[in-house]
């Protein structure tokens, strides 16, 4: 931002399954945020997709006018600084690549397809700003449940920390439609859509674990209007607090009446209508899954997430730190679940960051980087519950089927390709998974997995043997310094085996010094 403007207007644009919205806000320079416009068009993308797997011309059509709108707006503002992301429909559109290329032709927006884990980071960024006491609820035991039109994202957060993250196939939109044949064929349709969430929620890893929930966060899933409607209020901003019972009325009373009265008597759209009961089977069968009796609605979107994504990018927040540290524990949850040996993944995550750290210079790579690298040494080893001969390819697969909030798929992949050659094989364009990899991404596995190899090493017995790693870098060699305690031969062995993968990467020769110290610590 520059110094001399004292506030900025930026935009978030989220292309959705079943509608077009778009938040203008203004910063101003200590980040504080005022919305300007909240727009929403719809457009049944997700219907498109849903039903036949691809997007239909004329819906893009409708997408690329509303967008066209959307800019001549965003003109009108001079706004330069905006996001703009396409979630579940066309992320799955088997047309998505002719899709994306006809929008940036017709209306100049390179738009950016996100995960489901990416969704998820990115709209839990403006909870902060809306929960009140947000702190005290990550210290209880709590979930918060995402309910979008193709998806539903979960998280459970625990003693200030992100205890667990998931997310199915099971949207508003999508339910529908994947269910509309049998719509015909009964007069009790939504106790077909009951059955068919249970069946869906009830194989959910989430809910197999002795976590307590006690408090209950609903975000998207028209939870604007089931909170305007259970608290007889219009207003669909402020943060809102929906009792329980008032919940189960209004769910009752959805089960048995027709849309057409539901768009006359609550005076609301027909596209919102029709997805108001199926966004509420969704919430009620999570909120029964857990021990809280009344439902917290913060009325976020992804758009808010957005804009407050911008603002951690123009000011570096300490929201943005926190998050960060969502995404390791979130890794670290995953390691758990696999068994992973915990002692061994603190030593080797804590000897990767301190050699990242100290050769900078050497490895010439930043904050993104150094994360990357966090997550793979919290699951190098994961693959181990499978096999243990095989657990470098097996850590591979399974990181490849994960669901980490924040991270983005191609960030996935380098992770994933990072614990694949944390053992005796290295980074070879034979591999399909490694061939597969952009050139840059190839070169930042090689060098990640060089790090990780040599810190591995360091804990070769899984007894923490290896003490305060001190790094000294001179011409054509990186001298490691160590304390060390007991006899650490296999760890001497093994760092000098890998020590030829990390001179080929970086150039330099890595030689280890070690100090016998008595009675360490």
């Amino acid at each position: 931002m520059k110094k001399d403007k004292k506030y900025q207007v930026v935009a978030g644009i989220d292309l959705g399954s079943h509608s077009i919205k778009m938040k203008i806000a203004e910063i101003d320079k200590n980040g504080n945020v005022r919305t300007l416009e909240n727009l929403r068009r719809a457009a049944s993308v997700g219907t498109d997709t849903f039903s036949s797997g691809k997007v239909k011309f004329e819906t893009v059509e409708r997408i690329c006018d509303i967008l066209k709108g959307y800019r001549q707006l965003m003109n009108d503002y001079n706004i330069d600084r905006y996001r703009i992301v396409a979630t579940t429909a066309i992320r799955e559109a088997k047309n998505r690549e002719y899709i994306i290329d006809q929008i940036n032709i017709k209306t100049g927006f390179n738009i950016e397809v996100i995960n489901n884990s990416e969704v998820k980071y990115i709209t839990y960024k403006s909870i902060r700003d809306k929960v009140r006491d947000y702190k005290k609820f990550r210290e209880k035991g709590t979930i918060i449940i995402d309910v979008g039109s193709g998806s539903t994202e979960m998280s459970v957060y625990i003693e200030g920390k992100l205890a667990s993250s998931q997310s199915t196939k099971i949207g508003s939109l999508r339910i529908k439609e994947i269910l509309s044949s049998l719509e015909r064929r009964t007069l009790d349709f939504p106790k077909i859509l009951e059955e068919y969430v249970e069946s869906k929620i009830d194989g959910l890893r989430i809910f197999k674990t002795n976590m307590e929930i006690n408090n209950f966060i609903a975000i998207g899933g028209e939870i604007p209007v089931i909170a305007q409607i259970c608290n007889n209020t219009k207003d669909t901003d402020t943060p809102k607090f929906i009792n329980g019972e008032s919940f189960k009325r209004l769910y009752n009373e959805l089960m048995f009446k027709p849309t057409s009265s539901i768009v006359r008597q609550y005076n609301i759209p027909q596209d919102r209508a029709d997805l108001l009961l199926p966004s509420m089977i969704i919430f009620k069968k999570f909120l029964d899954k857990t021990s809280s009796l009344d439902i917290h609605a913060p009325l976020i979107s992804l758009r808010d997430g957005l804009i407050s994504d911008i603002v951690d990018n123009i000011f570096s927040t300490n929201r943005q730190r926190e998050f960060i540290e969502d995404i390791v524990s979130s890794s670290r949850y995953i390691a758990k679940i696999y068994k992973s040996d915990i002692p061994h993944i603190d030593d080797v995550e804590s000897k990767c960051l301190i050699i990242f750290d100290q050769l900078k210079e050497l490895h010439g790579m930043g904050d993104e980087e150094r994360l990357l690298l966090q997550v793979a040494a919290n699951l190098h080893d994961i693959g181990k519950f499978i096999s243990l001969a095989n657990h470098h390819q097996d850590s591979y697969n399974i990181i490849m089927s994960c669901d980490i909030m924040g991270i983005s798929n191609e960030q996935l992949e380098i992770i994933a390709n990072i614990a694949r050659y944390h053992g005796d094989e290295v980074p070879d364009y034979s591999h399909s998974n490694f061939k597969h990899l952009r050139k840059k991404n190839r070169l930042l596995v090689s060098k990640l997995v060089a790090i990780l190899r040599i810190a591995d090493a360091l804990d070769r017995s899984h007894k923490q043997k290896v003490k305060n790693v001190e790094i000294f870098l001179k011409k054509d060699h990186a001298v490691f310094n160590v304390d060390v305690f007991e006899d650490a031969l296999l760890e001497i062995w093994t760092f000098e085996t890998n020590s030829e993968f990390f001179q080929e990467v970086f150039g330099v020769t890595p030689i280890l010094k070690t100090k016998r110290v008595v009675n360490y610590g």
